[in-house]
């Protein structure tokens, strides 16, 4: 391990214009392949729907607080709205990421070992294949490293600035999803295993940080207090199940969790076996450093299985995504860092050899969900339906179409795809979409676009809908590179201005 203030002297890492050229090329890399791979599907309807509420910047939105949405909201401003604007997106919150945890790793080790422990992250899922559906989880690829980065940082060398630093960290990481909760747990419990804990609490650095973290959050809070607080009201729907539903799903986070990192865990376990064992440097449980870092590695997965079955409540490893930077690293020190060139020599080729690998099998990866799709996102006429429907609108109406609404996934791709750029009145419901009023309906319409088996959708539609409105059928199938999905039956029904 490293010394107190995780730095270990005379271990120079790569230069700085070396570590930027990396960054630039994996951001290179995956937006080309998700570009590629993606190409034959609409958008996920995570991504659809952050573009969605991120058009609005308000304060609060139904599920979650505003800030991923808010960065996916400005970068629609300047790029088009199209699959390869969201790759690069995507990428490049997952390359920040990245260094992130490459900055993070370096608090504890330097050279090989830092080298290694930042490559085997690319042996996840997490900063490639998984990246792509961009949403509330995914923001913390970026912002989770970093946050933790800056909190090392503050209590390692007492430094105010970085104290402010961490504070900023997790006002955007509590402003994105309350899950962030986790990460200020961990820095706390991380706090008391410190060498310099007393210290640190007696410095003014951790109010900083809380002050700071909490003016970020003030704005939304105030909107709590005055909407009626839909994410609270989300959470309660969700929570409140039965012991055995939550158990069940904190116990196969945990272990699905271990099995996304099984690879990392199974290339240390083999360059360990292969390196004589005089070789290990044993790092025994007591030293403060290893704690420290067990702590931050592993308190993450510990805590959200925990808060599942205390708040009895559905968990996942989605909401895992952005905390792994240190298991990499930990299951290094843990093996005694036995093998450490050969594992550093390892595990870059087979971090190049993933993202290029599957650069080069992005076609046949585009191919493969067309033609033998496992999942609906991969073939519904989301695309399809967003075209035939403005044309419905401005066909009947000769309108500009200003508001959608209709069955989930497919009203939220109407908003991203339709030239029209309208909001997104999802489930028909002013509560969950505060942005919209009766009276903007009366004064701008509504189009809503419902699946013609979804009862629900076509029941609120009537709730609405007067003589005025026109009502057509559309059969739509989604195609791609001569194969054409399965077709599905759709009613749309424009309700012009003055008839809501």
């Amino acid at each position: 391990m490293a010394d107190g203030t995780g730095v270990r002297a005379g271990q120079p890492g790569p230069p700085a214009q070396t570590v930027a050229a990396l960054f630039v090329a994996f951001v290179a890399v995956w937006s080309v392949y998700f570009t590629i791979a993606e190409s034959q599907a609409s958008i996920h309807n995570d991504m659809a729907e952050a573009y969605a509420w991120g058009r609005e910047f308000q304060l609060g939105y139904n599920q979650h607080p505003p800030f991923w949405a808010w960065i996916c909201g400005a970068w629609f401003t300047v790029f088009p709205r199209a699959g390869w604007a969201f790759a690069i997106l995507t990428s490049l919150n997952a390359a920040i990421g990245l260094l992130g945890s490459w900055k993070l790793i370096g608090r504890f080790a330097r050279g090989d070992k830092q080298i290694a422990a930042t490559a085997l992250l690319l042996l996840t899922p997490f900063y490639t294949f998984l990246s792509y559906k961009y949403n509330a989880n995914s923001i913390f690829l970026s912002i989770w490293p970093w946050t933790t980065y800056f909190f090392l940082r503050a209590i390692d060398e007492d430094g105010i600035v970085d104290g402010i630093l961490f504070g900023v960290g997790m006002g955007l990481a509590l402003l994105s999803k309350y899950y962030a909760l986790i990460l200020g747990t961990t820095c706390f419990l991380a706090a008391l295993q410190h060498p310099a804990r007393a210290r640190y609490f007696r410095s003014a650095s951790p109010y900083v940080s809380i002050a700071v973290a909490a003016a970020l959050c003030a704005p939304h809070i105030g909107w709590l207090l005055t909407s009626g607080a839909p994410p609270v009201r989300y959470l309660s729907r969700i929570s409140g199940r039965g012991y055995g539903f939550a158990a069940f799903y904190a116990a196969t986070t945990f272990f699905g969790a271990l099995a996304q990192n099984a690879v990392v865990f199974g290339l240390v376990a083999f360059t360990a076996a292969l390196a004589p064992r005089s070789d290990a440097i044993p790092v025994p449980a007591r030293d403060p450093r290893f704690r420290l870092l067990a702590t931050l590695a592993l308190a993450p997965l510990m805590l959200t299985a925990l808060a599942g079955v205390i708040l009895r409540t559905k968990v996942s490893t989605n909401m895992l995504i952005g905390t792994f930077s240190l298991m990499s690293l930990l299951a290094i020190e843990t093996a005694g860092s036995r093998g450490l060139e050969r594992l550093r020599w390892l595990s870059v080729r087979l971090a190049a050899g993933v993202s290029l690998g599957a650069l080069a099998a992005s076609p046949a990866v585009a191919l493969g969900k067309a033609w033998f799709p496992h999942n609906p996102d991969d073939t519904e006429p989301r695309k399809e339906l967003a075209e035939a429907a403005t044309r419905f609108w401005r066909e009947t109406t000769g309108r500009p179409l200003a508001y959608v609404a209709g069955t989930s996934r497919y009203d939220d791709a109407v908003a991203f795809y339709s030239t029209e750029r309208p909001h997104v009145f999802v489930r028909f419901d002013y509560f969950a979409n505060q942005w919209v009023t009766p009276r903007a309906l009366a004064e701008k319409g509504l189009l809503s676009v419902c699946v013609k088996t979804d009862a629900e959708c076509l029941a609120a539609t009537a709730a609405l809908a007067t003589p005025l409105a026109k009502q057509t059928e559309m059969t739509l199938s989604h195609r791609f590179w001569g194969h054409e999905a399965k077709p599905v039956d759709f009613i749309v029904t424009a309700i012009p201005p003055g008839a809501v």
